[in-house]
């Protein structure tokens, strides 16, 4: 219409109050010297007749049209409504008159600068704040802490949406609050103090004391972590209850004398303080300690052989998931850990000494428990469990981590042969430094169809790099034809494809199809650690690889080690 072209081209056009022909010069120009489509119909009030100006094609198929008619009815009874009328600036498109913005009135169109900042600030704009309170919740979903202490002050409606307490999951205090005593106590004192749902109590560069502790035993965290600090100058009962306030927490006891540490004492002493109604779900206890013991030639443990068995049942019966590390515990309480499996949907036992006996009784109680869903164990002797027995209990688990595990072959041949005959739970399952009797890698042994078809029926699979040629081309020959799985590695820590010291091998076109089958790849390109820095592919195996990926691709991720993740489009 006139009023849009008007609108469109404020630079060249000016409306005046006049009856003058200035503004039909203009059209005029619009139409013949710039191509501009035009048409315009309206009634003159002194001639009571309906008047048309536009350009000659489009008055050609007005006239042959019914539109014109139903213009002039439109305008008749607008005329006789005899109400005051005002200019409206539509910037809507004309084609789709229900979808139009709300219409500002404007006076005046000026080419002064004055004027067009009048035009600006009078036209239709959206206001996000009416948006529904779900989609700024899904909208908000997707921001860091950070946005989010923006989107605090953008509005009420926004801010009474970011604050709910589900959008701040992983928020935790400002780096400057672990540098100085000052901006912490400054900080506590804001409301966004409050949102604080993951805590990690570790590197502060001044002692915490018990005043500083106080201010977040309130909070209601979600989860904590204690490592690498210093807690001499703090209460044991106030830590227990600060730890017995989260539904996660996190202590990882290490050697490191520049940040201090809990100490194994002080461990100790927080897990002996956690309260009987604490609302924990999760607890991970982890001793680091490179140390070997000349007399057994393991590494040094943490002991809690003198914690009560009695406050250990009470600890862990309402937990969901339990991870011990490099511990040493009394018979008494490995047989009521092992009790509390059953009630455990994750269970993580790793660098804790185990006899035949007490092996023999994990592993039943693992394969007897419908719950448990994730297994973890490393430095645990399986040789000796029955073939069978081991299979049924290890594949009721959706995900299994073996390391520097003692197994037979046999033993791996029946897992993964339960895993192809679709009986098996299991989604994700790492085996690394897996070894039989005489410490040698018992994957060497497995026939490369079985591993190929088993590892290919998985979510993700992790394993040493150095497997035999024959399994390697397998592998991929399998998961190029069709595959269930997602990345190569753990979610986590992907394996590197250039790493593997056989990949040159596989052909470079079912490489290619095998990768693109997956959702995420990892390339390091000579710059990991694995391999001694060397990327093993070959230029042809890149090539293939990146010619598929611009055809047909199911990649949503490449991932380089050290470098930004970036997104890959798959053509539909």
């Amino acid at each position: 219409s006139l009023l849009q072209e008007i609108t469109r081209d404020r630079k060249n056009l000016k409306m005046t109050n006049n009856e003058g022909k200035d503004w039909l010069v203009q059209v005029k120009k619009l139409v013949e010297q710039e191509g501009t489509p035009f048409l315009c119909v309206y009634l003159d009030q002194k001639t009571r007749q309906f008047k048309l100006v536009a350009d000659s094609e489009s008055r050609k198929e007005l006239r042959e049209s019914e539109a014109f008619s139903e213009l002039k009815e439109i305008l008749s009874r607008t005329n006789e409504k005899k109400t005051k009328l005002q200019f409206y600036d539509d910037l809507c498109d004309a084609a789709d008159a229900k979808s139009c913005r709300q219409l500002m009135p404007v006076e005046s169109v000026k080419t002064n600068q004055e004027t067009s900042l009048k035009v600006q600030m009078l036209l239709p704009h959206h206001s996000y704040d009416k948006l529904p309170v779900e989609i700024l919740r899904i909208i908000f979903g997707y921001m860091t802490p950070t946005d989010l202490r923006n989107i605090l002050l953008v509005s009420q409606t926004w801010k009474s949406v970011a604050e709910e307490p589900v959008l701040w999951t992983g928020f935790d205090l400002p780096d400057v609050c672990r540098r100085h005593v000052q901006a912490l106590m400054m900080f506590s004192n804001l409301s966004l103090f409050s949102k604080l749902q993951h805590l990690a109590l570790s590197e502060f560069f001044f002692k915490l004391k018990d005043e500083h502790v106080e201010l977040f035993c309130d909070l209601g965290l979600s989860s904590i972590e204690i490592s690498n600090i210093d807690l001499s100058e703090v209460s044991d009962q106030l830590l227990g209850r600060l730890v017995s306030g989260c539904k996660e927490c996190v202590i990882k006891v290490l050697q490191d004398k520049h940040w201090g540490r809990p100490g194994v004492n002080k461990a100790i002493s927080i897990i002996s303080e956690i309260q009987d109604n604490s609302n924990l779900k999760s607890l991970e206890l982890i001793h680091y300690d490179n140390l070997i013991m000349m007399a057994t030639g393991e590494k040094r443990k943490m002991s809690l052989t003198y914690i009560p068995s009695d406050f250990l049942t009470r600890l862990f019966k309402k937990l969901d998931s339990l991870a011990l590390e490099n511990l040493l515990l009394s018979s008494d309480q490995l047989v009521l850990i092992f009790d509390h499996i059953a009630n455990l949907s994750r269970f993580s036992f790793r660098g804790i000494h185990l006899n035949a006996t007490q092996t023999t009784h994990l592993i039943n109680i693992v394969g007897k428990t419908s719950q448990l869903k994730s297994l973890s164990l490393s430095e645990v002797n399986l040789d000796e469990i029955p073939v069978m027995d081991l299979a049924k209990a290890i594949n009721k688990m959706e995900t299994v981590d073996f390391e520097d595990v003692l197994m037979e072959a046999n033993q791996i041949k029946e897992i993964l042969l339960e895993i192809i005959s679709g009986d098996s739970k299991m989604k994700n399952l790492s085996m690394t430094g897996i070894k039989n009797g005489i410490n040698e890698d018992n994957l060497f042994d497995i026939d490369a169809v079985v591993f190929a078809n088993a590892v290919n029926k998985l979510e993700s699979v992790n394993f040493d790099g150095d497997l035999p040629e024959t399994m390697i081309k397998e592998v991929f020959q399998v998961m190029s034809l069709g595959t269930n799985l997602k990345t190569l590695g753990t979610p986590s820590n992907q394996i590197a494809i250039d790493t593997f010291s056989n990949i040159a091998e596989v052909d470079p076109e079912v490489l290619a199809m095998a990768l693109n089958n997956l959702q995420s790849v990892r390339f390091d390109f000579g710059g990991g650690d694995e391999a001694d820095g060397c990327c093993c592919l070959s230029v042809a195996q890149m090539q293939a690889f990146f010619k598929q990926l611009s055809l047909k691709t199911k990649l949503k991720t490449i991932l380089r080690k050290e470098h930004d993740d970036f997104a890959v489009q798959s053509n539909k």
